[in-house]
C-alpha cells in the first residue's frame, strides 16, 4: 500500500494519531517499527479491501502480536474510507484489549475505541459502544471518563442510550445527566435510561423511580427479557431485591425459550441468568451463552434455598 522508511513512519504515525485524537503512551510510540509486522497488517486489510473476506488465520496471527505494536499499526485504519475496514480495525482493537494483557494495555484499547464513537457511520458507533461494555470499570481512567462525559451533550448521536448507560457504568457525567433529566421536553424513553444511569451512580431517588415503574408492570416473558435486565444493570440493592423477590415467587409464569415447548415455565428460570453474574458466590452458574449451566432442574431449588438463607448478599458492580 505504501513504503515508508523508519523515520518517516514515525512522523506519519504521529500525524495520524494527532488527527484522530488517539491516546497513546509515549514509550509505545517510540518503539521501533517492525517491518514484517507492518506488512502483515497491510496484507490483512488488503485482502479485505479486494475480496470483502476476512483471513481468519492471519487475524489470529495479528492478535498474537504485542499489544502496543498491533495498536500502533491499526491507527491508520480507524480513518479508512471503507466502513468495513474501520469496523474490523476497531474489532481487532477490542479483541486484543479484552483478551488480557496489562492494565495499561487495556486502557489504551479503551481510549482508541472511544475515538470511534465519532465515526460517521452509526453502525460503527453502536458496535464500539457494545465493545466498551465488556471492559472492566477499572480499564477506564480519568481521561476516558472525561471523553465520555464530553459526548453526553450530543443527545442526537447514534446509539445515545448505550452512551448514557456506559457513562453510568464508569461513573461520569452526573451533572449533564441531571440537566437532561429536568428538561421538560425529554422523551419518556430517554428519561428511563438517564434514570438508570444515575441509579447506577448511586442516586437513590432514581433507583426508587425505576423500581416503582417496573413494579407496575405485569411480570411476563417480555418484562423478564427486556425490562428486568435494566434493573439488574443499576446494581442497586433495591432493584436487585425486587428481582430476587420475583425469582422466589412460585406463581409467575413465562413462555419457554424453547420453541418446541408450548407450556408455561416459571419466570424464575429466566431470572436466574440475570442474577447469577451480579450476585457474588451465587450457587448457579451460567455458560458463555448466558444459559443455566449444569443440572437445569436442580438450578431453581438450589438458587431459591441459597437466596432465602443469604439475606445480605454482595452485588458485583465491576462489570457492565
Amino acid at each position: 500500500m505504501y513504503i515508508i522508511t523508519n523515520g518517516y513512519q514515525f512522523i506519519f504515525n504521529r500525524m495520524i494519531m494527532k488527527s484522530l485524537g488517539v491516546a497513546w503512551i509515549w514509550m509505545l510510540c517510540m518503539a521501533p517499527s517492525a517491518t514484517v509486522t507492518a506488512e502483515e497488517v497491510t496484507a490483512y486489510f488488503d485482502v479485505m479491501r479486494r475480496t470483502a473476506q476476512v483471513d481468519h488465520v492471519r487475524e489470529q496471527q495479528l492478535l498474537a502480536m504485542p499489544s502496543g505494536e498491533l495498536m500502533r499499526q491499526l491507527v491508520p485504519y480507524y480513518a479508512d474510507t471503507l466502513v468495513s475496514i474501520r469496523q474490523k480495525a476497531f474489532h481487532l482493537t477490542y479483541r486484543k484489549g479484552v483478551q488480557g494483557g496489562t492494565s495499561v494495555e487495556r486502557t489504551v484499547a479503551v481510549k482508541n475505541l472511544l475515538t470511534g464513537c465519532d465515526d460517521a457511520d452509526g453502525g460503527v458507533t453502536g458496535q464500539i459502544l457494545r465493545y466498551l461494555q465488556e471492559f472492566s470499570v477499572t480499564d477506564f481512567d480519568d481521561e476516558c471518563r472525561s471523553v465520555i462525559n464530553g459526548k453526553l451533550s450530543r443527545s442526537g448521536m447514534p446509539h445515545y442510550r448505550e452512551l448514557v448507560l456506559l457513562a453510568g457504568y464508569v461513573g461520569t457525567g452526573k451533572d449533564e445527566l441531571n440537566r437532561l433529566l429536568f428538561n421538560a421536553g425529554l422523551p419518556e424513553r430517554h428519561r428511563w435510561y438517564v434514570s438508570l444511569a444515575l441509579s447506577r451512580m448511586g442516586d437513590a431517588l432514581r433507583t426508587t423511580y425505576c423500581v416503582n415503574r417496573v413494579r407496575k408492570l405485569p411480570v411476563d416473558s417480555d418484562v423478564t427479557a427486556y425490562v428486568l435486565p435494566d434493573l439488574v444493570y443499576t446494581r442497586q440493592k433495591e432493584a436487585i431485591d425486587y428481582c430476587v423477590a420475583l425469582l422466589l415467587d412460585d406463581t409467575l409464569l413465562c413462555d419457554s425459550q424453547n420453541p418446541d415447548v408450548s407450556e408455561k415455565i416459571s419466570c424464575a428460570y429466566l431470572i436466574i441468568p440475570l442474577l447469577a453474574p451480579v450476585i457474588a458466590d451465587f450457587p448457579v452458574a451460567v455458560d458463555v451463552s448466558g444459559d443455566i449451566a449444569g443440572d437445569y432442574r436442580q438450578a431453581l431449588p438450589k438458587a431459591r434455598e441459597w437466596l432465602r438463607e443469604k439475606k445480605e448478599y454482595k452485588i458485583v458492580d465491576t462489570t457492565f
